[in-house]
């Protein structure tokens, strides 16, 4: 119960931090850690929006640490570095989510905030999948799944990068051309922050059709990937023609959550040499 409430909750904080970046409130609690000088801010929509944000991330940070101390007493070997990398971060988290704040939501700085909390998640995944640990492999079966999860993560980080620059409709409302053209014409700027998140998406689109179709991958698994990044991609055109509408874009990277961990979980049955799950 716990390990399912840590993931489910932090998927909630990721998604509930991307409609808060779609309203354009991250700063309506323009101080931290109190919300304009109070514990207990203003009642007004768009500062109890970013404020509810940062309720979500304190319930989610007792959960996470609860669970790493949990497993910091079950886990042995490499596996025992596990809970202590998922606090070292979760501490790095809470300090880069005061520095965006206070820096006023600089693009890097907030891109590196998403990547630390997705790698957060993936670490939460895995204490919540093993009680006693697993080592993984990267090879076989277990390396393309491994691949997969790994493609999907750089790509869902370039897309907050996309985001956060204001590049979501650098291509404007072409799809799958850019500006009118498969490859645009003085690519630079936004343009190629945007063209490159695309890049990396056929990538992942390529990969699971391969994976769907080679003997080796073939199966449920990799159907259900396969219909996900195809209805992640439809998603995608659909916010841009939404013009980044707040529920799309949050809808786009519930998705892109969803077949990062399913990409995870099949590496960890695959690659964990029949350690015992949850």
């Amino acid at each position: 119960m716990l390990a399912k409430s840590a993931v489910i909750s932090l998927v909630i904080l990721l998604v509930w931090g991307n409609v808060v970046a779609g309203l354009k409130v991250g700063l309506a609690c323009p101080d931290w850690p109190l919300c304009h000088g109070e514990v207990i801010p203003p009642l007004r929509w768009d500062i109890y929006a970013e404020f509810l944000h940062r309720v979500i991330g304190a319930v989610v940070s007792v959960l996470i640490v609860w669970l790493s101390v949990r497993r910091m007493r079950t886990y042995t070997g490499a596996a025992k570095a596990v809970p202590y990398l998922t606090i070292f971060l979760l501490a790095a988290q809470i300090l880069l989510g005061g520095a965006v704040v206070l820096l006023k939501i600089p693009t890097d700085l907030t891109t590196v905030h998403f990547a630390n909390g997705v790698l957060i998640f993936c670490l939460t995944l895995y204490m919540g999948r093993f009680e006693s640990g697993a080592g993984l492999k990267t090879s076989g079966v277990a390396g393309v799944w491994f691949a997969l999860a790994a493609l999907v993560f750089a790509q869902s980080v370039m897309g907050a990068f996309v985001r956060h620059s204001h590049a979501g409709l650098a291509c404007g409302p072409d799809f799958p051309k850019c500006l009118g053209q498969w490859i645009p014409s003085g690519l630079s700027g936004v343009v190629l922050y945007h063209f490159s998140h695309r890049i990396l998406g056929y990538a992942v689109a390529l990969m699971a059709v391969g994976m769907a179709v080679f003997p080796g991958t073939r199966g449920r698994s990799a159907n259900i990937i396969l219909i996900s990044v195809a209805v992640q991609i439809l998603i995608g055109v659909g916010m841009i023609h939404s013009g980044l509408q707040f529920a799309a874009t949050a809808l786009h990277l519930l998705v892109a959550l969803h077949i990062l961990s399913f990409g995870l979980l099949r590496w960890f049955e695959s690659g964990s040499g029949g350690a015992r799950p949850q």
